[in-house]
C-alpha cells in the first residue's frame, strides 16, 4: 500500500511517501521525504518520482512478449549487418552519425559533414563556433571512454568523469568549476524545471542504485529508457545532461549485447516529447518506440552499406 502522509513541524507542513508492506509476519514500512509546503501541483510531480523509487513501477508490464521478440530480432540483424562492414568503417560512420544527432539535438550547427571533417579529418569549419567543433571533439572522447568500459554497474563517479568529457573547455567561466560535478545551482530546460539542486545527490544516488539493482532484472531497452527519462528529468549537471545520458543508454545497452544506438536529429521533437511523456506520466512506451524507430533506421542504413560494399 502506498500513500501521502503528512506530518506538521511547527507552522510547516512536511510531506512523504510511504509504502507498507508485508515480510514474513512483520509490517514494514518505507518512506521517502517529498517536501515542505507543497501545492497540489507539486506534490503530483514529486509523488510520480518517488513511486520509482519506492518500485511501484511494473517493469515486466512495458513490453509485450511480442515487441521483446521484435527487439531481439533488430538487436540479431543489426549486429550481424555491422559484423559484415570493417571495423574501423563502422566507427567512423557510426560516430559521426551519433555525434552529429546527439550534439545537434542540443543546438551545434555542425552539419554531418562538417562533424565528420572535424573528427577524423581534423579540418575544422571556419564559420562554424569553436566552441560547436569544441563539443564534436568531447563527445568522441566521451565516447570511446564509455565503450571502453568493462564494468557493467553504475557509479557517480564514472557518471561524472562522462560529463567532464562532454563539456570540458566549453562552459562559461562562471560555470567551469561544475566541470565533472554535480550541479549546485537550480536549471531548467524548456518548460521543464529540474528538481532543486540539494535534492539531486539523493536522486541521483537512488537511480543508479536502482539500475544497478535491476539492470539484470528488466528487459534492457525498458532498463534504458527508464533510467534515461529519469536521469533527464534530474538534470544532475548544469550542462551536458542530454548528450551524458544518451551516452549512459549506450553504456547499458553495450552491456546487454546490443549495438549502439543513435537519436536520430530528425525525431528531435518526437524524442523531447516521450521525455515529458514519461516524466509525467511514468509512460515509458513514447521513448521506447522512438528507440525503436532509431534501431530499424540503422538497419535500413547498415545493411545498405553491406549491400553497397558486396555491389
Amino acid at each position: 500500500m502506498v500513500f501521502v502522509e503528512k506530518r506538521e513541524k511547527g507552522k510547516h507542513m512536511q510531506y512523504y511517501l510511504v509504502k507498507t508492506f508485508r515480510e514474513g509476519q512483520e509490517v514494514r514500512k518505507k518512506s521517502i521525504f517529498l517536501g515542505t509546503d507543497l501545492d497540489e501541483a507539486q506534490l503530483e510531480k514529486l509523488v510520480a518520482g518517488a513511486k520509482v523509487e519506492l518500485g511501484e513501477i511494473d517493469f515486466e508490464k512495458v513490453l509485450s512478449k511480442n515487441e521483446a521478440k521484435e527487439f531481439a530480432l533488430l538487436k540479431d540483424t543489426l549486429n550481424n549487418a555491422i559484423k559484415e562492414i570493417e571495423p574501423h568503417n563502422f566507427y567512423e560512420h557510426f560516430l559521426t552519425e551519433y555525434t552529429y544527432d546527439s550534439n545537434a539535438i542540443e543546438g551545434s550547427s555542425l552539419t554531418l559533414q562538417e562533424t565528420g571533417d572535424v573528427l577524423f579529418e581534423g579540418i575544422s569549419p571556419k564559420s562554424k563556433p569553436m566552441k560547436h567543433v569544441q563539443e564534436a571533439k568531447n563527445h568522441k572522447n566521451a565516447f570511446d571512454f564509455v565503450m571502453g568500459l568493462k564494468q557493467e554497474k553504475l557509479g557517480q563517479d564514472m557518471i561524472c568523469e562522462i560529463q567532464r568529457k562532454v563539456v570540458e573547455n566549453t562552459l562559461p567561466e562562471h560555470l567551469k568549476k561544475f566541470e565533472g560535478k554535480l550541479r549546485a545551482v537550480n536549471v531548467r530546460a524548456g518548460l521543464h524545471i529540474a528538481p532543486p539542486y540539494y535534492s539531486v545527490p539523493r536522486k541521483l544516488g537512488a537511480l543508479i542504485k536502482w539500475f544497478n539493482a535491476n539492470s539484470k532484472k528488466h528487459h534492457p531497452i525498458v532498463v534504458a529508457a527508464h533510467f534515461h527519462s529519469e536521469f533527464e528529468t534530474i538534470r544532475p549537471f548544469v550542462d551536458g545532461n542530454g548528450r551524458t545520458g544518451r551516452l549512459l543508454m549506450n553504456f547499458m545497452l553495450k552491456n546487454r549485447g546490443f549495438p549502439p544506438m543513435t537519436i536520430f536529429f530528425k525525431y528531435w521533437q518526437e524524442y523531447y516529447g516521450a521525455l515529458e511523456k514519461a516524466r509525467k506520466e511514468k509512460n515509458l512506451r513514447p521513448l521506447i518506440k522512438i528507440m525503436k524507430k532509431c534501431y530499424q533506421d540503422m538497419l535500413e542504413m547498415y545493411s545498405t552499406k553491406k549491400q553497397g560494399a558486396a555491389d
